[in-house]
């Protein structure tokens, strides 16, 4: 996700983004070390998927049409549905807060259904 961001965040560059650039801002978003090496291993793959493109014939690239559709469609899901979601499906949310949240009922319910059935199922053996 740290990627997708990153890359999205460049779509305002007209001379594109390089590995430096992408390495400081993926090493920011991750809150952790990012090296040049990861940077050029992420940037091969997001241009074989089509994702992004050289600018010109310079070690520089852009996001491509369809990769600016892709990193904005990933980056809104995750931010918007994604973790919201999972922050309710934690198990060590308080039960007060997990009954007001309908999926978080329905996650428990899942899970203690799931439980049952496997035992059924282990005594059945």
């Amino acid at each position: 996700m740290a990627l997708m961001a990153a890359t999205v965040g460049f779509t305002h560059l007209i001379a594109g983004f390089d590995n430096p650039a992408l390495t400081e801002r993926v090493a920011g978003l991750l809150g952790q070390p990012y090296s040049s090496r990861q940077a050029t291993y992420d940037l091969r793959r997001l241009r074989r998927k089509g994702i992004i493109e050289h600018a010109g014939s310079t070690r520089r690239y852009q996001l491509s049409a369809q990769g600016r559709r892709v990193t904005v469609l990933f980056t809104k899901t995750h931010s918007r549905i994604l973790a919201p979601g999972l922050v309710q499906l934690d198990p060590n949310l308080p039960v007060d807060i997990a009954n007001r949240s309908p999926l978080a009922q329905a996650w428990w319910k899942l899970d203690r259904t799931l439980d049952d059935y496997i035992d059924h199922q282990l005594i059945a053996a």
